[in-house]
């Protein structure tokens, strides 16, 4: 039996490994089974596992998201059964393929389950890559494909992804089309600000960037600009308080003597986040972000309270600064 152990939070890497099983092991899309270990327990996906395929000689099982397996687990998660999981584990008795994908950092290494996990199966590791080796592998990319990158092009297009490798992927797969026809093939700052669009996080950090710095004109036209892409007003609102509660959180680590890398880690964010804001913190007052918080609260009660709509509270929050 072929047991697969599929850990780290690259998405697109890891769902394209478990494609490439599948394709390796020649199992069809009929004979695949997904259990989500927050809804199923691992007594039914093994129960699973034991029987036959329905129409070849084998299947798969995937098993996704066992937060048994971490430190972490959910509160609401199943029962379930570790000990029978262990059992299988050291006595497969089937020729059907199973597949761990544990979408996470890391394991908890000192628990029985995960040792003999690593025993007896094959681990694919797909690790967070850190800024410079996101520019190198996308140069890489690139080259390969024939197309030269202007070093600003590539910062700009690793700012736009916010430094995910799973944005990243997608966005190169565009950038080949774009250059399929072109007898050009030189990837420059414009091309990259044709192509990839900028995501809902980096308009919400813009604008709260203005706000704090009160630049008033310029914070409503970015909201205008958002209201034309049909986003929800009371959901930015909750981003731009998220973001602001962010702001102060970096702000006040970074004072106590916190590296990037620490914050990160302590808030449990990604670490371009916190890059982002430490390298303009400079320009930020914790105490006009409180006062914003502070506002933005109230705000939330008088929407749920029916005393305003939410479509003019955002919008009134920024002209009354």
């Amino acid at each position: 039996m072929a047991i697969y152990t599929i850990l780290g939070e690259q998405t697109v890497l890891c769902e394209k490994k478990i494609n490439d099983l599948l394709t390796k092991h020649q199992i069809e899309s009929f004979d695949v089974v997904s259990y989500d270990m927050k809804e199923a327990t691992i007594q039914e996906a093994l129960f699973d596992l034991q029987t036959v395929a329905f129409l070849s000689n084998k299947k798969a099982v995937i098993v996704r998201n066992p937060s048994f397996l971490t430190g972490k687990e959910g509160k609401g998660d199943p029962a379930h059964d570790l000990n029978a999981f262990i059992n299988f584990l050291e006595h497969p008795v089937t020729e059907n393929i199973l597949i761990v994908y544990a979408p996470y950092e890391k394991l908890d290494e000192r628990k029985k389950v995960v040792k003999i996990l690593r025993k007896q199966s094959e681990v694919f590791t797909f690790e967070t890559y850190s800024e410079q080796s996101l520019k190198q592998w996308a140069e890489k990319k690139l080259k390969a494909e024939g197309i030269e990158c202007h070093p600003k092009a590539i910062e700009l297009l690793i700012k736009l992804t916010h430094a995910k490798i799973d944005v990243l992927y997608h966005e190169i797969e565009k950038i080949y089309l774009y250059f399929m026809d072109q007898p050009s093939k030189i990837l420059s700052v414009e091309v990259v600000e044709l192509l990839v669009a900028r995501q809902l996080e980096d308009n919400v950090f813009l604008l709260t960037d203005a706000l704090v710095q009160r630049k008033i004109k310029e914070a409503y036209l970015i909201y205008e600009d958002l209201m034309t892409q049909n986003e929800e007003p009371f959901k930015l609102l909750i981003l731009i308080a998220n973001q602001f509660r962010l702001m102060s959180q970096v702000i006040g680590l970074s004072k106590q003597g916190y590296r990037e890398a620490d914050i990160a880690k302590t808030l449990n964010v990604h670490p371009y986040r916190v890059k982002l804001i430490h390298g303009q913190s400079h320009r930020f007052e914790q105490e006009t972000i409180a006062k914003y918080l502070y506002q933005l609260a109230d705000i939330d009660y008088k929407i749920k309270s029916g005393v305003l709509q939410k479509e003019l509270a955002l919008e009134m929050f920024i002209l009354n600064l």
